[in-house]
């Protein structure tokens, strides 16, 4: 119609791949934001373990002294810090239910948010959490008493 200008043209797949660019972009980031997230979180949660057994040092060397086995050390100290993963999880799943909610009506094709998804990520923070602590307290619990 017009010749100053050429005729451009562009499959239906290519259009709404670029309008979803934007999202996976953000996808990306958010992933590896997450990711250093929870490197950092498991380097703190590891250092306070390991200054929460450096500090119970002599207690937990009269405890083992009394009798006490490698599983009552471990629960000893896992408890404290389970009780503030709990927390922390009751604490964001519902605000994570929220946003995610929002964010997923946006879309022209919506998907159901699954509360199986929200279970699982509680579950693998407090995974996360027993392995880190206890990994610290196993070394704690293993020790000399004597030492």
């Amino acid at each position: 119609m017009n010749p100053d200008y050429p005729f451009e043209f562009r499959f239906l797949d290519q259009t709404y791949d670029d309008m979803y660019q934007n999202e996976a972009r953000a996808g990306d980031i958010v992933t590896w934001g997450m990711l250093i997230a929870m490197f950092i979180t498991i380097i703190g949660l590891f250092a306070m373990a390991r200054y929460a057994t450096e500090r119970r040092t002599k207690e937990i060397g009269v405890r083992m002294v009394n009798g006490a086995e490698v599983m009552d050390i471990l629960v000893l100290i896992n408890k404290n810090f389970l009780k503030w993963v709990i927390i922390a999880c009751v604490v964001a799943l519902p605000v994570g239910w929220y946003i995610m909610k929002g964010w997923l009506e946006s879309f022209a094709y919506r998907s159901n948010l699954s509360w199986w998804i929200l279970v699982l990520s509680a579950m693998t923070s407090l995974l996360i959490a027993i392995a880190t602590v206890s990994w610290q307290s196993y070394i704690a619990a293993r020790k000399n008493p004597v030492e």
